[in-house]
């Protein structure tokens, strides 16, 4: 016997334009269990071997050949065997009558693997052959695992390079499909808040009632597998609904884990070239650690995105509560504010209603009217635009002109607080990326707290400028407060922290969240008894 498995036999080819040949060698090998097909010219044989060479299940295991044939001859079809990109692995065995070392170098020339020398004890033909089909058999062995580690690396390039998990699933499906011909196959999840198991992907999405039948047949020994995390083979079981009666299945079946943690399993069913063995199994359960882990990531990974959605809603709201606080905080001195024009334009109207007036005196009051209510219209702008929610959109920011509407809307305040404020803002500094109405939140916050460290009045220092290095552009804010303590200053942008009686103790916390979104900080020193300056610190160009 030539062959370690009687169940598939060797194909060979023997070539020979002598009939009496090929028909010994053919009983000869046919002893030896081959199948055996015959071919009586170079032409006839260079046909067969094409059709073959398209057809994988038909491929020839050794081309016996004789040299000297009309036509075609040996040494030419053995030549045209080796230059063919499918064909060339398979080994050829010429036979010759001719035993000088020239053609013997000719042949092995144009690439024959041996040579036997007519007439030819049985005995010798059978050792040569049986040598060349072992080599064979080696190499296609080789060839097969190459193919496999080159698809399972594929693979596992594939699917741990996506963090999106229906992708990884579809191309889980689509590796073992070139791996390993079966007839069905799946991918199932387990439920994490149900424990069962949850069917996500078949090999073929239109797959027929047989194979989707299998699945479910064999769902307990896949049940088995997840209880006791080890790969499953079952081969020649009988399954009661199969198409066929006492047609024999074959399952093989492992889990997905990840840190010793069941996740799901692969299950294949049936497969096409025989039983599964153990390098099916080897290879699936390769497969499956690297799936295991893409699968594991991509689900951290969409759990991490929902938490930053709603973290950043959160933040939203926070941000926009913040907000409204800070206009409440507001409300008295922005009353005020809008009051004074409306005075000025009733009485200008009151004015223009007099009986002798003159035109010259008509036309003045009328363009203080007018004056005033572009004054009005632009409180309210600025108020508008602070108080609706932010679109978040990045646009090249003037940080003093953000310093002068925060210093509009909170003049009035400052007035009554009898807060002295001195401005001192860079006219050259660069236009920064930035939310212009998160930035007028901020400083905003940042001026309020300064008038509210001095209920008694005090000086204001507001200084915009750029660092040494050019990178940043730096708002100093100092006021002449009673300042802040160490044990203050490390807990001043805490939420819910605050120095004051009142107030939500959000705002600093907001404030340096909008900053470090910015890719920029916010720094405070100060001393008891001494003031304290805060400084916003954001960068030129945004990270």
């Amino acid at each position: 016997m030539l062959l370690k498995d009687p169940t598939h036999p060797p194909r060979i080819l023997v070539v020979d334009d002598d009939p009496e040949m090929v028909d010994l060698v053919q009983r000869i090998l046919e002893e030896a269990r081959c199948t055996i097909t015959p071919a009586y010219s170079g032409e006839e044989a260079w046909k067969k071997l094409l059709i073959a060479a398209r057809r994988a299940s038909e491929e020839f295991d050794l081309v016996v050949l004789d040299v000297m044939m009309p036509g075609m001859d040996g040494y030419e079809l053995c030549a045209r065997i080796k230059e063919h990109e499918t064909l060339r692995f398979t080994p050829v065995l010429m036979m010759t009558a001719l035993a000088s070392v020239d053609d013997k170098t000719l042949g092995l020339g144009v690439g024959a693997d041996d040579y036997i020398t007519k007439p030819f004890d049985p005995r010798e033909l059978l050792a040569r052959v049986g040598a060349m089909l072992r080599i064979r058999f080696v190499e296609q062995e080789l060839r097969r695992r190459n193919q496999e580690l080159a698809v399972l690396n594929e693979i596992s390039r594939a699917v741990t390079s996506s963090l999106d998990l229906e992708q990884i699933l579809a191309q889980t499906m689509q590796g073992i499909r070139k791996i390993l011909p079966v007839e069905a196959g799946a991918l199932m999840l387990l439920d994490e808040v149900t424990g069962e198991l949850i069917l996500h992907r078949t090999l073929d999405p239109g797959q027929n009632s047989l194979p989707l039948s299998l699945l479910e047949e064999g769902q307990p020994l896949v049940e088995q597998v997840v209880r006791e995390g080890r790969p499953l083979v079952v081969n020649d079981f009988s399954l009661e609904e199969r198409v066929v009666e006492g047609c024999p299945c074959s399952l093989l079946c492992v889990p997905l884990t990840v840190k010793g943690r069941v996740i799901g399993v692969l299950e294949l069913v049936n497969k096409r070239e025989g039983p599964f063995d153990e390098n099916d199994q080897a290879l699936l359960s390769s497969m499956a650690a690297s799936v295991a882990t893409a699968i594991e990531n991509a689900r951290l990974y969409q759990e991490l995105a929902e938490s930053a959605r709603e973290l950043e809603r959160s933040q939203a709201q926070l941000i926009q509560a913040e907000k409204m606080a800070a206009t409440g905080r507001l409300a008295a001195s922005i009353a005020h504010e809008i009051n004074n024009p409306l005075q000025a334009i009733h009485n200008s109207l009151h004015l223009i209603m007099r009986p002798n007036l003159s035109p010259e005196k008509r036309y003045r009051y009328l363009m203080m009217a007018q004056e005033e209510v572009e004054r009005l219209i632009d409180i309210v702008r600025r108020m508008l635009e602070f108080y609706r929610p932010s679109r978040g959109r990045v646009v090249p920011t003037d940080v003093n002109k953000v310093v002068e509407n925060v210093l509009v809307l909170t003049n009035k305040r400052l007035q009554h607080g009898r807060i002295r404020v001195h401005a001192d803002l860079d006219p050259n500094l660069p236009r920064l990326p930035a939310v212009p109405d998160q930035l007028t939140q901020v400083f905003l916050n940042i001026v309020i707290n300064a008038i509210e460290a001095m209920p008694d009045g005090g000086d204001l220092w507001i200084r915009t400028c750029c660092s040494e290095d050019g990178e940043w552009v730096l708002t100093h804010f100092t006021d002449t407060g009673p300042g802040l303590d160490e044990t203050a200053i490390a807990n001043i942008f805490e939420p819910f922290y605050t120095t004051k009686s009142t107030g939500t103790g959000l705002g600093l916390s907001i404030s340096y969240g909008i900053i470090e979104r910015h890719g920029g900080r916010i720094e405070v020193e100060s001393r008891p008894g001494e003031g304290a300056t805060f400084t916003v610190r954001l960068p030129v160009e945004r990270p």
